[in-house]
């Protein structure tokens, strides 16, 4: 495993300290960041950063928030040390634009990464689909965008990321300022399995314990298919059901969907147990969130992406801060999945860059917003974004569907009030849009280029293609 640095980029202290600023991380990095400040160490020595991502996992689903079933005996003694957000909202309902906006603090509208009719990525010219799909495409992560990975890099941090899922392969782009992008094996109809990506990630702890390291996990097991080991089957399933040639219930697909999450939380444990094991947990800031949910028959739907339902967006949020300088709690306040790039600058004392919509709780001054545009191939119900203000949510949609919802009263949102409340739903929808249209728009997108082989076949057998 190779963990080389590119010391042409690396910012020495004293560089940063004379200058107050730097520009151009890597090649065609457009923004200026500022950095006054950045090193005055608020808490003594810096410490290491562990941020993973659990592909496609509801809040409500993690016996931390709650649920009824064991599905997280390991997260949950990580919670016990950590703040944990009841409220976490992420800003897509997929994996591209979400992991996106975690990594440059920005809505897709700015950062642009998500499906796109006039996209430079080309999926079905690589990709065997019906012929109503030559138009089928999608925008990477423009080359331009200053992400979390090019901040800490620049001030000194080894970066490291091992990812499971295939949108986050190379190609599109969320691999910009990692030293080390381990998006290997990513062709099964699970993607990759926990198991690799915490051997893979304790190898590469293992040769960066004695640097200042950001490490980026991403484990994808939830996602559908869901097909985990038997051992972790029949913890919710009976052993009759385990197999079956029929249609697997909805009881057996929530089952099923449980037992890959306890199955992904077996080797976040493992993972946990190795930087105690060298003595680097107490002084590691180790978030642990997701990138969206998934809908398991509510409103008798499946899968995630085409809409924003809140088992869609409600994600789990827990920070465990180093030396426990902060102590651990529940907090009801609310934070978008942008929020983490302010939270992880804000620790170390760097200014945020400009242009970005985050914030370290509980001061944000963006709004709670959602969004995603599926292509017709995917769905016909057309696009769909959201706003949170209060106990309300509003749900725009591009065909007029919108939709508007207590979620005080109604958090299985039930019952449309848009027509009922219709002052409420104007204007929420009116700041939405004032907010969207004065965003920064994206820089240029990444060039057209052909998918390597295995993101053809794990993109294909995950149903986002034919």
């Amino acid at each position: 495993m190779s963990n080389k640095r590119n010391n042409s980029i690396i910012f020495t202290r004293r560089r940063l300290l004379k200058y107050g600023a730097f520009s151009g991380l890597t090649a065609g990095l457009a923004p200026v960041l500022w950095l006054s400040g950045c090193q005055k160490q608020r808490h003594g020595t810096r410490p290491n950063i562990l941020l993973i991502t659990l592909d496609t996992t509801r809040a409500d689903r993690l016996s931390c928030y709650g649920y009824y079933r064991r599905t997280s005996p390991n997260i949950d003694r990580l919670s016990v040390d950590s703040v944990l957000y009841t409220r976490a909202i992420a800003p897509s309902s997929w994996t591209l634009p979400s992991h996106a906006s975690l990594f440059t603090g920005k809505f897709t509208s700015s950062h642009g990464a998500k499906y796109d009719p006039k996209g430079p990525l080309r999926l079905t010219d690589a990709i065997r689909g019906p012929s109503g799909w030559k138009v089928y495409r999608a925008r990477g992560l423009g080359r331009d965008e200053l992400t979390l990975a090019d901040i800490l890099k620049g001030t000194g941090y080894a970066t490291g990321a091992v990812v499971g899922g295939p949108w986050l392969k190379k190609i599109f782009g969320l691999n910009k300022g990692f030293d080390y992008y381990d998006d290997a094996e990513i062709n099964t109809l699970n993607g990759r399995l926990a198991r690799q990506i915490t051997d893979v990630a304790g190898s590469w702890i293992e040769k960066s314990r004695y640097e200042e390291f950001f490490l980026f996990l991403n484990y994808f097991d939830p996602h559908s298919p869901y097909s985990p080991p038997e051992g972790f089957v029949k913890a919710f399933l009976p052993k009759d059901r385990i197999i079956t040639k029929r249609r697997p219930s909805v009881r057996e697909i929530n089952a099923r969907y449980d037992a890959e999450i306890l199955y992904m939380d077996h080797y976040v444990g493992q993972l946990m147990q190795r930087l105690k094991s060298y003595d680097l947990y107490d002084n590691t800031l180790i978030i642990v969130t997701a990138d969206h949910g998934e809908l398991l028959g509510e409103h008798s739907k499946f899968g995630h992406g085409n809409y924003l339902y809140q088992q869609e967006l409600h994600i789990p949020l827990l920070v465990k801060y180093p030396s426990k300088e902060v102590l651990p709690t529940r907090t009801d306040v609310p934070v978008l999945l942008n929020d983490i790039f302010a939270i992880i600058l804000g620790r170390l004392g760097i200014e945020l860059p400009p242009n970005v919509q985050a914030g370290v709780p509980p001061k944000i001054e963006h709004p709670l917003l959602a969004e995603t545009y599926p292509l017709p191939v995917l769905s016909t119900d057309g696009h769909w974004r959201a706003i949170f203000e209060g106990p309300f949510k509003f749900i725009w949609n591009s065909k007029g569907r919108h939709l508007l919802f207590n979620l005080t009263n109604d958090p299985a949102e039930l019952v449309n009030l848009a027509e009922q409340q219709t002052q409420q739903a104007k204007d929420m929808m009116s700041k939405m849009n004032q907010y969207l249209t004065k965003l920064p728009q994206p820089g240029p997108a990444l060039p057209a280029q052909e998918l390597d082989e295995d993101t053809k076949r794990a993109l294909k057998s995950l149903g986002y293609v034919d």
